[in-house]
C-alpha cells in the first residue's frame, strides 16, 4: 500500500562495520541515506526474489554507490538462477546515464570499471541442502529455498556473525525449510500480509 512514510521493500545487514543489503525496493537508497547507512559502502546485495517492489530501487543503488563513493568495482548483486538478466536491465537502462557522469564528473570522480553490478547466482533447490553463497572473514551467508509460489525461485537468507545470527526470509508462507534455518537464530526477519486489512483497503477506494 502506498505510504509516504515508507519505501519498499529492503533490509540492511550490518557486521561489524561491514554493510549488506538485502532487497532493493523503490525509495530504499534514499532511505538508507536518511538512516546515515551510505549507499556508497554497500558491500553485496542479496535479493530473496524478483518481483518488482523487491528490485525496483536496484539501479539507484548501483548508481549511488558508483558516482557517490568513486568505487572502482560493480556491486556484488547475489540472487536465484535469472539475477543476471535483472542486473544486465537495470544497467542497459543506465547506461547513457553513466556515460553523462563520466563526461561530466570524470573518471578520477566516477570510475567507469566501477558501474554497476556482477551477478552471482546460484541454484537453491528443494532437494537440495541449504547452500553458503558468501563467506568471507567472520561472515557466512546462507540461502536455503522458502515458499512464495507462482515466484521461482524465491529463496532466504541466514547471515552469521561472530556468534550472532539472523535469518531474512523476504516474502514467504510457512515452510519447513525456513522454521529449520531459523532454530535458534538471534533474529528472524519477515514480511507479513493481512488480507482482511488488504480487502479493506482496497473496498475504500
Amino acid at each position: 500500500m502506498p505510504d509516504p512514510t515508507r519505501a519498499g521493500p529492503c533490509t540492511a545487514v550490518l557486521a561489524g562495520k561491514r554493510l549488506f543489503v538485502i532487497d532493493i525496493g523503490d525509495g530504499a537508497t534514499k532511505n538508507m541515506s536518511l538512516m546515515n547507512l551510505p549507499p556508497t559502502k554497500v558491500e553485496a546485495i542479496f535479493l530473496t526474489h524478483f518481483h518488482s517492489d523487491h528490485i525496483g530501487g536496484l539501479g539507484e543503488l548501483m548508481l549511488q554507490r558508483w558516482a557517490g563513493g568513486s568505487n572502482t568495482r560493480p556491486v556484488p548483486v547475489y540472487g536465484g538462477l535469472g539475477v543476471e538478466r535483472i542486473v544486465a536491465g537495470f544497467m542497459t537502462a543506465y547506461d547513457q546515464d553513466r556515460g553523462f557522469r563520466i563526461a561530466h564528473h570524470g573518471p578520477a570522480i566516477v570510475p567507469p570499471s566501477g558501474f554497476g553490478g556482477t551477478p552471482h547466482p546460484f541454484d537453491a533447490r528443494r532437494d537440495q541442502p541449504d547452500l553458503i553463497v558468501y563467506q568471507d572473514k567472520d561472515l557466512k551467508v546462507t540461502a536455503f529455498p522458502v515458499e512464495h509460489r507462482p515466484v521461482e525461485p524465491a529463496v532466504g537468507y541466514r547471515f552469521d556473525y561472530k556468534g550472532r545470527s539472523l535469518v531474512i526470509s523476504g516474502d514467504t508462507a510457512p515452510s519447513a525449510r525456513l522454521e529449520a534455518a531459523s532454530k535458534g537464530v538471534d533474529l528472524l526477519v519477515h514480511e507479513g500480509l493481512s488480507p482482511t486489512l488488504w480487502v479493506s483497503n482496497m473496498q475504500r477506494r
